[in-house]
């Protein structure tokens, strides 16, 4: 299967993703190079025989969800697109390959929720019924295995176990222009920003600074049932781009329902003023 992976990384978007890092990875001293994460589209643990190619199904997606991470925390650059296949010949790598398939750990549990509602949510299918849809594991594993989706670091040399601000900001600076330009490859419709930071960036820097008017952005305090929540929620709708721009917790945060509810409750907004996902593609400008 590793020869199907490689085709999977180096052609399409992915292709276009492994150039880009050639040049980004170069801007970098020899002494930090190693430490350099690619990302992009993750492949699926799927050989050639079953016809899935993870280029093909971004392409024909109707909802581009794109995660917008901060760093890896391993110490070691590596292909995050591997994420769910390894590297071939390296049993610890194919280990926690399968872990992650498993969805195992709080992080890729909570990735798998956040996945799951964000492709499945409609205005007819945003309540409790797809509320209990998400506790069940076996669906989050389907889901996490089917769906394809954008896996984005936005620190790209990896770190340690955790991502000051400070770090991430200055890292996010300096490389504005290449992560602009990977964003606008795989020109996402959905962009989870795991971070106030990650979301401030995006919107100040991918969307130059640019605020949707009043009708096409969420931005306040939760609410269930008059009852005011101890976390905002924000979202971004740019029209012109055919983007929803949510702010998320990130996956590793330890905040119960919060996790989704945060991004899930501007998305139950939006379709409760636009009624469908469709406009969102119908309004983006090539």
């Amino acid at each position: 299967m590793e020869k199907y992976v490689e085709k999977q990384l180096n052609e399409s978007y992915n292709g276009k993703l492994t150039e880009l890092f050639k040049e980004w990875k170069a801007s970098y001293g020899s002494d930090k190079q190693h430490l350099f994460v690619e990302d992009g589209l993750v492949v699926k643990y799927k050989d050639e025989s079953t016809g899935y190619d993870i280029n093909e199904q971004w392409q024909k997606s109707p909802r581009k969800i794109a995660f917008l991470l901060k760093d890896c925390p391993d110490d070691w650059g590596y292909d995050a697109r591997r994420l769910l296949v390894g590297y071939g010949g390296n049993e610890k790598s194919q280990r926690l390959a399968a872990n992650v398939r498993n969805i195992k750990g709080r992080f890729f549990h909570n990735l798998a929720r956040m996945l799951y509602g964000l492709s499945a949510m409609t205005d007819d299918y945003k309540g409790v019924e797809l509320a209990n849809e998400m506790t069940n594991i076996g669906k989050l594993r389907e889901a996490f295995n089917e769906i394809p989706f954008a896996y984005i670091e936005c620190k790209k040399l990896a770190g340690g176990k955790t991502c000051a601000n400070v770090a991430l900001n200055s890292a996010m600076s300096r490389d504005n222009e290449f992560l602009a330009k990977e964003i606008e490859i795989l020109k996402p419709n959905i962009i989870v920003c795991c971070g106030g930071e990650v979301f401030d960036n995006v919107a100040a820097n991918y969307f130059k600074g640019v605020i949707p008017e009043e009708d096409c952005r969420w931005d306040y305090v939760f609410d269930d049932n008059g009852e005011k929540g101890d976390f905002r929620c924000k979202m971004y709708y740019y029209k012109e781009h055919g983007v929803l721009l949510f702010d998320s917790y990130h996956p590793s945060a330890r905040v119960s329902w919060r996790m989704t509810e945060k991004v899930f409750s501007p998305l139950r907004e939006f379709f409760g003023k636009y009624m469908t996902f469709d406009v969102v593609s119908d309004n983006r400008v090539s």
